[in-house]
């Protein structure tokens, strides 16, 4: 017995989800090779400033091909999926494929920064202020967590000489 929820969606809108997440699957995997070919990674005992990063990475692309292959993943919610949600990911692309390099130019703190406020303005459309405040609020949280209680090696920025 069908369910009326699955009755709504059409062919298009299955090709649509199926295009978006193969669009995300290529991201991962971009953000993956630029991970694995800018960054130092050195060994678990010894992490060098690539690791947790390589480590992350990998992850997003495994879960990311495990929805793409997974068809209740990409038939669920699938017929929501609007113009504004297609220009949010569009608009995303260049902050997942460019964040692998800016960690090495930058640093985590800045590009973390930068990232986070690229997300919650442009992505999310969130106003100035509350994103100028996020960003902040999260940078500083992961710089506490990661660089100062837990000491992971991030790379220290080219232009920027901070972690």
């Amino acid at each position: 017995m069908t369910a009326p929820a699955d009755t709504d969606v059409n062919t298009a809108d299955l090709r649509f989800g199926r295009i978006g997440f193969a669009v995300l699957t290529v991201l991962a995997a971009v953000t993956t090779v630029g991970a694995f070919t800018t960054l130092e990674f050195g060994t678990p005992a010894r992490p060098a400033p690539g690791f947790w990063i390589g480590i992350v990475s990998v992850a997003t692309l495994a879960l990311v091909v495990t929805a793409l292959v997974n068809p209740r993943i990409v038939v669920d919610e699938v017929s929501r999926i609007t113009r504004a949600d297609a220009v949010a990911v569009a608009v995303a692309v260049p902050l997942l494929a460019l964040t692998p390099s800016l960690l090495t130019l930058l640093g985590l703190t800045v590009t973390t920064a930068l990232s986070c406020f690229y997300w919650f303005v442009l992505v999310t459309r969130t106003s100035v202020l509350r994103s100028l405040i996020g960003a902040v609020a999260i940078t500083a949280g992961i710089v506490v967590v990661f660089i100062e209680l837990l000491q992971v090696p991030f790379p220290l920025g080219a232009l920027t000489g901070i972690r």
